[in-house]
């Protein structure tokens, strides 16, 4: 069963809390890469080149999930598109949603060259309308450097075909299989749990249209040997599948059957001549544990392969035994709790010590390591920012920035300080009171002398460590409180690190209300671009906006613009641009320092940039 979903109210461990074979292999690969990314939420821009991969593995499953009997050479390029259902998965019922059933059957091929034609004539329909999606999508991302017309068709199509033609090696070794053991099954309309997408119901009973008598034919080998893979209409991992414990996901490519043995295959639209072709090794070995895992410890699986779409080289991958299977559940649950359980948030325990950069020749052969320890670190994307790279040397430093006849100063991320305490009498307070969750919501004024700011709960999280014996003409000392303003009005925003607690007039101490910094002025390089308002595909939540981490040569700083304040140079901004705000207000964003913009905050475009390094 390739695909196991819990309902998230039934989860054990959060969705955002689980292991990858992704994250583990890039923090093998270097703890402070997996740091900026995973803990920081840095990330790298977006290049055309990562659209290919996408694009080459809709395509092929687009043709995977069709039938020469049922589809002709020029028929729609929706013509089995599968029903959706609110989570982005294929409908499990809803049989008359499902188009298979409706289509005419014809006679299909009895020669293999006739169907490679086929295949190729369906690629030439399913090619553009994939391509022309991927690059809308591409284009709308905020982090993505350069446009669609960066993509090498001819070269895209080629990894189509070449990847088409592994798969119609499987039909042909399954025909000449007399189509395996699980002929007569497939015979009598026998189905999986998680049957390949067909363009039929997960649930249909009846024979496939296919279905023949005597020796295996073509159309149905055709169909006994396709593989499991994600529907190329559900959406982005949804259909995944998850440790028992929930503490590991992960998502196969392919997965064969069909000879009665389990072999995992990943689709790599790349030569295989570079360093990643060592996580896709791992990558594989950690799938064929997490098949297993899945299956109650006795489905071992037999085959792993990368199949490398650009060399158009199979790379086979001795499968783990048992011992190594045992191995691999040690490694990754200990790199779990380490990551998760036990996390910490300090830099210093994700140290800059890259692993030896593998050197590989096209479709994975292995050829040494790089002589450089360092050698991983050229093509980071936090070598602007790390001891290992440039350590920020090359990141924007300036006291001032003079601007329209102006001088602003300028402060450093290090420099903000986001966090007050202050004291002073209660005037105006309006009665505190909880919500469902603990939050206190309070509202008054702070007095010092004739010298008073407004306090006030923020939107979220809201405080909880207010003494309840607070009251007009009390003395308290207001803790970890935000200093910030709105429309050149000062205040003091609680949180849920703030506190309040009732001191005597004598004992009061820390920030004076005249004098209290709440705006000022930042420069740095942008970093990763978040949320906009102009996405068509937002994923960001909440209300749109603009938000972003930039930084400069002493830390981050998150940046965030709310619809009103939007401004057409916001839509022109990428990774590694220098820009400037101007009279931004002090705030925070998951205890990182934010600048947000007010009515008079101005953004200013100081350098383009190519990439974040």
């Amino acid at each position: 069963m390739p695909v196991r979903i819990v309902d998230d109210a039934d989860l054990i461990v959060d969705k955002y809390s689980r292991l990858s074979a992704t994250s583990f292999i890039q923090y093998q690969s270097c703890p402070r890469s997996w740091f900026y990314q995973r803990i920081q939420y840095l990330r790298g821009p977006q290049v055309p080149a990562m659209m290919r991969g996408h694009i080459v593995e809709n395509t092929v499953c687009r043709v995977f999930r069709e039938s020469p009997i049922l589809v002709k050479k020029e028929d729609s390029w929706d013509v089995l598109a599968s029903p959706i259902d609110e989570n982005g998965r294929p409908f499990r019922s809803q049989k008359s949603l499902y188009k298979g059933p409706t289509l005419a059957p014809m006679e299909g091929f009895s020669d293999v060259e006739e169907l490679r034609e086929w295949t190729r004539s369906r690629v030439s329909v399913h090619l553009p309308i994939v391509m022309q999606s991927h690059i809308e999508e591409f284009e709308d991302n905020p982090m993505s450097i350069g446009c669609g017309d960066d993509l090498d068709a001819d070269l895209i199509r080629s990894m189509v075909l070449k990847t088409i033609d592994f798969h119609i090696d499987e039909v042909v070794r399954c025909l000449n299989s007399n189509g395996g053991p699980k002929l007569q099954d497939f015979r009598k309309g026998a189905r999986a749990e998680w049957p390949p997408p067909d363009g039929f119901p997960h649930d249909w009973e009846e024979p496939h249209p296919s279905v023949s008598e005597g020796e295996c034919t073509l159309m149905e080998a055709w169909e006994i040997s396709r593989p499991w893979f994600v529907d190329p209409d559900a959406g982005t991992f949804s259909l995944g599948t998850v440790h028992p414990e929930h503490w590991f996901w992960g998502e196969y490519d392919f997965v064969y059957d069909w000879d009665g043995n389990i072999c995992i295959v990943d689709l790599k639209a790349a030569m295989g001549d570079n360093d990643r072709s060592s996580g896709y090794m791992l990558q594989l070995e950690i799938y064929a544990w997490l098949w297993w895992e899945t299956h109650g410890r006795e489905s071992i699986v037999d085959g792993l392969q990368i199949w490398y779409a650009g060399s158009g080289v199979i790379k086979n991958i001795k499968a783990p035994n048992l011992d190594r299977l045992f191995e691999i559940q040690t490694m990754l649950r200990d790199t779990y709790d380490e990551l998760f359980t036990n996390r910490s948030t300090e830099i210093d325990d994700y140290p800059n010590q890259p692993a030896p950069l593998q050197l590989f020749e096209p479709g994975g052969i292995h050829d040494g390591e790089d002589a450089n320890p360092l050698a991983r670190c050229n093509d980071c994307n936090y070598h602007s920012i790390c001891p290992s790279g440039d350590n920020r040397l090359s990141l924007p430093k300036m006291e001032q920035l003079e601007h329209d006849g102006r001088k602003w100063p300028i402060t450093k991320s290090e420099e903000l300080r986001t966090r007050v305490d202050i004291c002073g009498e209660v005037t105006g307070l309006f009665s505190p009171h909880s919500d469902e969750n603990g939050g206190i919501e309070v509202q008054f004024n702070l007095q010092q002398g004739v010298d008073r700011i407004k306090v006030k709960n923020c939107f979220f999280p809201k405080p909880k460590k207010i003494t309840r014996r607070i009251s007009n003409g009390l003395h308290v000392r207001i803790k970890n409180g935000r200093p910030t303003e709105w429309n050149l009005v000062p205040s003091i925003e609680l949180d849920n690190l703030s506190e309040i607690e009732i001191i005597d007039a004598e004992n009061a101490e820390g920030e004076n209300i005249v004098g209290l910094i709440t705006a000022g002025s930042v420069v740095g390089r942008v970093m990763t671009i978040r949320d906009t308002t102009w996405q068509k595909n937002r994923t960001g939540s909440g209300k749109p906006k603009w938000r972003l981490t930039i930084s400069d040569s002493s830390g981050n700083i998150e940046i965030v613009a709310f619809a009103f304040a939007i401004t057409p140079l916001m839509r022109t901004i990428k990774p590694g641009d220098e820009i400037a705000i101007l009279n931004g207000v002090y705030s925070e964003f998951f205890g990182r320092p934010e600048i947000k913009f007010q009515k008079n905050t101005r953004l200013v475009l100081l350098k383009r940039g190519l990439s974040t390094t």
